[in-house]
């Protein structure tokens, strides 16, 4: 605090005198109340030490009080979820087993008819059923179709399986259930166990329209092929139900189902006695996820049908249920319904389901919050009496010190006078240095570091004198090379056709040209010029390197070569301008450089266009009958300059009227953005055929492909020199 309280004194403005007599001031200060705080230190330190003790004391009580009885509850839940999950485990798998009893039961018979006779059962269209008795009943698809003779075999020979469905009834006849065969041909043998009842209620729509094959628990079990529970039902008790179902097969594979349908009142109780507290929930899940049972019949762990922990909004609950659906027991802290709960789970492994039971946090922690503000209240109560003893004894403290300090004032302003004038002696010398006396010469004898800073600015100002004296030959220098390049650039511009439009009587074609080099001179350039009154030869080239060289040899380049074009006797003869200005390159080239070139003449009257091409990138051919762009096939001929005698081959094209080309140097294809990503050929060509071609003049697609580059590019510097030429051919001036 007081190098932060120092560095802020000194960074505001004022004379060297004012901050030397702060400094002193400050450090009188510091000093003082170094010795007052130690002074203070031994009452501090004792109330300190009392209140940091007190206030640990009542947060670890609390804290401990919170842990151990989080640490109980969850042991406690632990324990009961694992009792509970037991016990249902336990019904439920007597009932599973149960029903595989029962499928083995018909599958035996299907296998040994020959130890069973003809059994008929009672039919409840035609008489009255008691409870626990079994009975034969069609479905309405069987009743409307008729028995075959072979379903009435089959109906027969199952009715056997009543002497297993008998006894397993009575073990359910204190409570509603249902135990039944259901065959594929549509009927089923069943047992109803009805408390109360004389006899089994049967409504009109079960007698006359029911179909065992379209049952929720039929088509289940069928689809799964295995031992399923179907969904919760609450049954004529009031109690959930649910349906056990599992699969049995004949000779020919899958024939019907077997189910037993009873409710769960044992199960309910057994999860109404794991309940704890006010706020206590317990529920059952199966083994996709889904809520079978709960004590809830609202929220997030509702009994409604459907409801599917694991795929929750609720990310607390879908991460618990993933951990129970996995096998697992123990707990963790959920939110449901704005509240955090503690939640215990252990699985039933026998069946895949898991159990959960959960109470509040709030319930649990309530006491513990009571206890813990009755502890910070009196250990606030006590602190407000030693802070009134201290705030005494501080002001006596203060009046001490104030009365130090006037003294201190009057002590640190004497001293600083004293350090002072020799500050001001050399801030005198410097401003008159300052305001250009460079001939001024500062004397201190001090004997201390203010001498040598005086020595130190006699010797800047000789150096200064020296130095703006090269600085000024320099200036002189640099202002006549600008001079010398800004000519250059003039001459350079000069020599390339610049007039647009270029020979207007010829209505045969349009030409525009443009060159941005990316320095004051470049090594590109094109031409064009007529060769006789029906020939329009076209250059672009691109010699290597960058600046002044580059600009030399273009020139000798373009000369050499459009001397050798204004000489063509031959349309057919322009390989061999490209071969002699080679040779003519390739003379005294000690630089060892070189020039990629395109060069082509076209025969005005007919479309003709022969072309070599030295070592340059490939054109862009337009075709108005195609509307599009497309890279024109051009031989890789050896570049101009890098070696004598070579032989180039000479390729020829028929322009149409209204078809295009584009000449281009790699400037414009190897463009760099800020990203240091090419331009690319690719972009190139889809730039053209992106620019409506066909409807634009050479100068207006010029301009529109470099809006494209400059976008591309945006802040980036310009690498290297960029060249473009487009040719239109309008077709023969007679047609």
């Amino acid at each position: 605090m007081l190098k932060k309280l120092h560095a802020k004194w000194f960074l505001q403005k004022g004379s060297i005198r004012s901050r030397i007599f702060r400094l002193l001031l400050l450090t009188s200060m510091t000093i003082f109340v170094i010795m007052g705080a130690l002074m203070a230190y031994s009452l501090y330190a004792v109330n300190d030490d009392f209140m940091s003790q007190s206030d640990q004391l009542s947060d670890t009580s609390a804290n401990y009080m919170e842990k151990v009885t989080s640490k109980e509850i969850t042991e406690r839940l632990t324990d009961v979820a694992q009792t509970r999950a037991k016990s249902i485990e336990t019904e439920l798998w007597e009932i599973t087993n149960n029903t595989s009893y029962l499928a083995s039961g018909v599958e035996n018979i299907l296998s040994h008819p020959e130890y069973y006779g003809d059994r008929q059962l009672p039919d409840p269209r035609f008489q009255p059923i008691v409870p626990g008795e079994v009975y034969l009943h069609q479905g309405a698809r069987l009743q409307a179709a008729g028995e075959t003779p072979a379903i009435r075999r089959e109906i027969g020979l199952i009715s056997n399986v009543a002497a297993y469905i008998e006894p397993m009834a009575r073990q359910y006849r204190h409570y509603e259930s249902s135990l039944f065969v259901g065959s594929k041909h549509g009927y089923i043998i069943a047992a109803d166990n009805v408390p109360g009842k004389d006899f089994v209620p049967m409504t009109e729509e079960f007698l006359q329209t029911y179909e065992p094959t379209e049952r929720g628990w039929y088509k289940n079990t069928q689809d799964r092929g295995k031992i399923t529970f179907n969904d919760i039902y609450v049954g004529a008790d009031g109690y959930p139900s649910f349906t056990c179902s599992a699969p049995y097969n004949d000779e020919n594979g899958f024939a019907g189902v077997v189910a037993i349908a009873c409710s769960v009142k044992s199960i309910s109780d057994i999860m109404e006695s794991s309940l704890m507290g006010d706020t206590g929930i317990s529920f059952v899940m199966n083994n996709r996820g889904n809520i079978m049972l709960s004590t809830s019949h609202d929220g997030a762990l509702s009994d409604v049908k459907g409801t599917n922990l694991r795929k929750s909004d609720n990310i607390s609950l879908s991460s618990a249920a993933v951990k129970m659906l996995a096998g697992e027991k123990g707990w963790q802290l959920v939110e449901l319904d704005g509240e955090e709960y503690f939640l215990a789970y252990a699985p039933m492994s026998k069946i895949n389901w898991s159990f959960g039971t959960l109470i509040a946090k709030y319930e649990v922690m309530t006491p513990i919050v009571i206890a813990r503000e009755n502890i910070v209240a009196q250990v606030n109560d006590f602190r407000k009496m030693m802070k009134g003893h201290i705030v005494n004894v501080v002001l006596v403290a203060i009046i001490s010190v104030w009365s130090a300090l006037v003294l201190l004032f009057n002590l640190s302003s004497w001293l600083t006078n004293r350090f002072v004038e020799p500050i001001k002696k050399l801030t005198s010398g410097v401003q008159e240095i300052a305001d250009g006396n460079l001939e001024k010469k500062i004397s201190l004898r001090t004997g201390d570091e203010l001498e040598k800073l005086a020595k130190a600015f006699n010797n800047m100002t000789d150096e200064l004198q020296n130095y703006m004296d090269h600085l000024t030959k320099a200036t002189m220098e640099k202002e006549h090379i600008a001079t010398e390049l800004a000519v250059a650039t003039d001459i350079q511009e000069s020599m390339l056709p610049h007039t647009f439009p270029f020979a207007p009587e010829h209505t045969e074609f349009d030409i525009y040209a443009t060159m941005q080099a990316a320095k004051e001179v470049g090594g590109d350039f094109y031409d064009f010029y007529m060769v006789d009154d029906e020939h329009l030869l076209v250059t672009i080239a691109d010699v290597s390197g960058k600046g002044i060289p580059a600009a030399l040899f273009m020139v000798v380049a373009r000369t050499l070569l459009k001397n050798s074009g204004m000489a063509i006797d031959n349309v057919d003869e322009l390989a061999e301008v490209v071969e002699r200005t080679n040779d003519q390159l390739c003379q005294n080239n000690d630089a060892m450089m070189f020039v990629t070139a395109f060069v082509g003449i076209l025969h005005l009257p007919t479309g003709q266009f022969n072309y070599v091409n030295a070592g340059h990138n490939p054109p862009l051919l337009y075709r108005a009958s195609e509307n599009s762009f497309e890279y024109l096939k051009v031989e890789r001929n050896f570049v101009m300059g890098g070696m004598d005698g070579i032989s180039y081959k000479e390729q020829k094209l028929t322009l149409q009227k209204n078809d295009r080309l584009l000449l281009y140097t790699d400037g414009v294809t190897e463009a760099l953005n800020e990203a240091k990503e090419l331009f690319g050929e690719k972009r190139l060509l889809d730039a053209l055929n992106n620019a409506k071609a066909g409807e634009k003049t050479t100068q207006e697609l010029l301009q529109d492909l470099k809006n494209v580059l400059n976008d591309y590019v945006g802040q980036a510097q310009q690498s290297d020199d960029m060249t473009m030429l487009a040719l239109l051919y309008n077709g023969s001036a007679d047609k």
